[in-house]
């Protein structure tokens, strides 16, 4: 089921189990954020039905640990993904993506021409304006001890048993400390300061042109999306189907599998 794969250069992990259409799953951007931790209890619901593949992104997890200071590292990941599903020859997929691949996948849809192929997007935990600054900040400031990796629990997961859990944790600080984890996610943060620029607004979302189908789907208490951004977003894309997980917060797919799975799977049956 562990895999790695060299393409372009880039040594990625990723998980592949199952037999049928492809789904492609891609994890968050938080750090110690990887496919098994984000994906390991929704792969044996849909392995069933699909074949799934769930890439460690470049600089998490067990790939390569590297940062492109010229083009951006969003570019770096499109291209290892892209490079990783023609190496295996998938013609076409289905992406299922989470926070900062949710936004990712969104993006590449609402394009004339993708990089990837994509036949349908589920995007879970993101709306139309960006994460809550708050939350965000508490993510972002890891000094890579595993009491400083403790306060993104809070932010990630709304029910006790996920928050609080001691095992959840140092699974996820493993990943986290791993040779080039903390380098990489923290150098999104070097700029030079003649290149850093105040006066530029934040440019406006319009998500609606995208044409592929897609799911939105949010933990009923994600403490980075608040419920209005979220609905904002459905309103945006064409014939966008909504699912909302009681109980969990931002990541449902781990604190609820269950609920999660069986929403993705309704949404990919119908069409």
């Amino acid at each position: 089921m562990s895999h790695y794969l060299v393409a372009d250069g880039i040594r990625t992990h990723y998980l592949d189990a199952g037999d049928g259409p492809a789904l492609v799953l891609l994890h968050g951007g938080e750090y110690g954020a990887a496919a098994e931790l984000t994906w390991e209890s929704c792969v044996p619901l849909w392995s069933t039905r699909f074949r799934v593949l769930a890439l460690d992104l470049v600089g998490f997890g067990r790939s390569s640990k590297i940062r492109d200071f010229a083009g951006g590292q969003r570019r770096l990941m499109i291209s290892q993904v892209a490079s990783v599903l023609r190496t295996l020859d998938i013609q076409q997929a289905y992406f299922v993506g989470t926070s900062l691949t949710g936004r990712m996948l969104l993006d590449m849809v609402n394009r004339p021409q993708q990089p990837w192929p994509v036949r349908a997007v589920v995007a879970a935990g993101i709306g139309l304006a960006p994460p809550s600054a708050e939350g965000r900040k508490v993510l972002e400031d890891f000094d890579g001890t595993l009491d400083g990796l403790r306060p993104s629990m809070e932010v990630l997961f709304h029910d006790p048993a996920w928050r609080d859990s001691e095992d959840h944790l140092r699974r996820r600080y493993e990943f986290a400390a791993m040779p080039g984890a903390w380098e990489t996610g923290a150098a999104a943060a070097l700029r030079s300061p003649a290149r850093v620029r105040t006066d530029r607004p934040p440019p406006r979302r319009d998500y609606g042109s995208i044409t592929v189908p897609v799911q939105l789907i949010r933990g009923e208490h994600d403490a980075l999306v608040p419920p209005e951004d979220w609905q904002a977003l459905a309103d945006q894309i064409p014939g966008a189907r909504t699912a909302t997980i009681a109980g969990s917060g931002h990541y449902p797919q781990i604190e609820r599998p269950a609920e999660f799975g069986a929403a993705v799977l309704e949404f990919l049956e119908d069409l």
